[in-house]
């Protein structure tokens, strides 16, 4: 039996972020920032498209554009006709009206995406420019192309049920952007001062939130510290035994995981209409305490299972319980 024709626009979509992504990754690669947006607008283009077609049963009709003809008499017709382009082929709706269609049904974008693809559409609109990205810019565009990515997987899975995490390593070359003091020091050209400025407006002063698991933009911050403490926790990024070792704070942690159970619970509440405290919902959180995208389970004496254990959780936990509960 045929897949439905939306399933063919989300592999196609699938296709173009992972492109996009493997792209960025190339650090010798002049071009990457830009080629980043256009790869991942496409990507987003297609996934919207995908959403449309499945809403309307996979009518292609709902991806079409219509227009009206000017009479012999001057007027314009009441009748619309498809348009087509110079190819003779029918003409589809760009990503601007999908969002604005999604916009008025069921299936809006969260505020967070609608920014997020504003900001990278001002990117590939303003590559023709010549505008080549500095540091300022090139760091820009990675905490918004990762915000992108993160995104486009928790739409995937939501719409689609098409979980891309594991095939999806998120833009993460940080060896290769300046930090933050050598960056406030760099000479950029007027245009490309004027597009930096514009991203930073878009991503300060657009209303998100603070419980959304989307993002504008995603920010990165390594640092590598030693320390004496034996009770640190550490983490190996690399397989490789003589990798550089990287050490988290108990603060860094507790920024990732911030909610104990009690305030998970008050979350859900606050999320959901249909939300219970009952066995239900015990089964969907048991698997989440063994994958540490959600949760982090902390001991009070590290090293020792058997000793007084708490467990943290992370907002990701709103990608899986949205696929259970209705929000309000």
């Amino acid at each position: 039996m045929r897949p439905p024709t939306h399933y063919r626009f989300v592999d196609k979509a699938a296709a173009a972020i992972t492109s996009a992504v493997e792209v960025y990754n190339k650090p010798a690669f002049a071009y990457r920032e830009e080629t980043f947006a256009i790869l991942a607008l496409n990507a987003w283009e297609l996934l919207l498209k995908a959403k449309l077609l499945k809403d309307a049963g996979n009518r292609l009709n709902a991806l079409r554009v219509y227009e009206s003809r000017k009479l012999k008499s001057g007027a314009q017709s009441t009748k619309l006709y498809l348009k087509k382009n110079r190819a003779g082929n029918p003409l589809s709706i760009a990503i601007g009206r999908c969002i604005a269609v999604l916009r008025e049904s069921a299936s809006r974008l969260p505020t967070e995406v609608e920014v997020n693809l504003d900001a990278l559409t001002a990117i590939r609109d303003n590559s023709v420019h010549f505008i080549t990205a500095s540091q300022v810019l090139a760091r820009q565009a990675q905490e918004l192309g990762s915000a992108s990515v993160k995104n486009f997987v928790i739409l995937a899975r939501e719409w689609f049920r098409r979980d891309l995490s594991s095939e999806l390593h998120l833009i993460l070359p940080l060896s290769f952007i300046a930090p933050a003091n050598d960056i406030e020091s760099v000479v950029v050209s007027a245009d490309e001062n004027r597009l930096i400025e514009y991203l930073k407006f878009l991503a300060t002063s657009s209303p998100t939130d603070e419980d959304s698991q989307f993002a504008i933009a995603v920010r990165f911050q390594l640092k590598i510290e030693k320390s004496k403490l034996s009770t640190a926790a550490k983490v190996q990024v690399s397989k490789d035994p003589d990798a550089v070792k990287i050490t988290l704070s108990e603060e860094d942690i507790h920024d990732k995981y911030p909610w104990d159970y009690g305030e998970l619970c008050t979350r859900l509440k606050a999320r959901y209409k249909d939300f219970k405290l009952d066995k239900a919902f015990h089964k969907l959180k048991k698997p989440l305490l063994s994958d540490e995208r959600f949760a982090k389970r902390r001991f009070l004496h590290p090293g020792n299972p058997k000793s007084p254990k708490k467990d943290f959780y992370n907002s990701n936990v709103f990608g899986e319980f949205d696929r259970h509960y209705t929000k309000k």
